[in-house]
């Protein structure tokens, strides 16, 4: 019996380590062939493709996200190695925790490139085969509340980012769903490695496993009309009431 992604090609941005590692190596034990990607950890990245021949195939490949030429090349790589990218997860992005007033130029322009930008810039290259093959599966990655207007002083460029992927993401599913293409995002509450933990309801955080349940609805055969949806994943919790 198949496993439910064979001949799938799916590709994790930023599966080095942590819960990029968890959701490739997920997915290969679902049968698909996975693209690890990186920008510096190639040691990472190389023991997640240990872990993903365990159970499937897959290679590694390099791009810095927010280069639009780096991002045309990747995807080629992809195509020439493994096939078109049937499942693209876009988990990539940088956190920032500083006042306002602390927050450089350099530091909000790096937030918003790596979390908005590469969304857009990868969305663009899977979805003209996507299209010809009348199938595929984006899920990009939010942060709770970032589908409300939310204001938080220590996180406002990341907040203004993830807002932005949400967006993207809405209008992507309303364009492409006529091709059986579905977009939607997951948003993640506090992990077991996020940079800042403030109290939580249930008073733990989420585990990996958690994101990873989420995205095998998104991708089972009986969510083919979950579309343009926002998944929170934070056991309740909210900011700003803690």
């Amino acid at each position: 019996m198949k496993n439910n992604l064979t001949d799938k090609v799916a590709l994790v941005t930023g599966s080095g380590q942590n819960l990029g590692r968890h959701l490739a190596v997920s997915l290969a034990k679902k049968g698909a062939r996975v693209a690890v990607h990186y920008h510096h950890s190639r040691d990472e990245a190389e023991k997640t493709l240990s872990l993903i021949k365990k159970s499937s195939t897959g290679d590694i490949f390099q791009a810095d996200l927010s280069q639009e030429k780096e991002v045309a090349l990747l995807f080629r790589n992809i195509r020439q190695k493994l096939g078109p990218v049937d499942i693209l997860v876009n988990l990539i992005g940088n956190f920032i925790y500083l006042p306002f007033s602390e927050t450089t130029f350099a530091k909000f322009k790096d937030v918003i490139e790596s979390n908005l930008y590469s969304t857009f810039l990868c969305c663009r290259e899977v979805l003209p085969y996507m299209k010809m093959k009348k199938w595929g599966r984006i899920i990009n990655f939010g942060c709770v509340t970032a589908d409300s207007l939310t204001v938080r002083k220590n996180t406002t460029p990341y907040y203004i980012a993830k807002t932005g992927v949400i967006m993207l993401t809405k209008v992507l599913a309303y364009e492409y769903a006529k091709f059986a293409i579905t977009v939607n995002s997951v948003s993640p509450g506090i992990l077991k490695t996020s940079v800042a933990k403030p109290p939580t309801p249930s008073g733990g955080y989420a585990q990996f496993e958690d994101i990873e349940n989420a995205i095998n609805f998104i991708l089972s055969p009986a969510s083919g009309y979950l579309n343009g949806a926002n998944i929170e994943v934070a056991g309740g919790w909210r900011p700003g009431i803690e």
